[in-house]
């Protein structure tokens, strides 16, 4: 499992609908919002649905960025096949 933390940032007006839209994808958690930033966990099973999750968020309307704070991908079997 690919485990990632982002800030997503918003314009203000629309930070509220964002916020209430984020849970409805596949392994994202809302854990925060504070003025127009939007604190959500990613838990997919690779780092590329990892990294396709936060680029469609990128997308939304109203969102003016996401940024990776973290992002723990040592099981990921797409990048270590043999577990190793």
């Amino acid at each position: 499992m690919v485990i990632s933390s982002l800030v997503v940032e918003t314009i203000p007006e629309y930070t509220e609908a964002v916020a209430a839209k984020l849970p409805g994808l596949d392994g994202v958690e809302v854990h925060g919002v504070e003025g127009c930033k939007i604190v959500i966990t990613i838990e997919r099973p690779t780092v590329d649905e990892s990294h396709d999750t936060a680029n469609e968020i990128s997308f939304w309307e109203g969102v003016l960025i996401v940024n990776l704070i973290y992002l723990n991908f040592e099981d990921d079997e797409t990048i270590y096949p043999d577990g190793v």
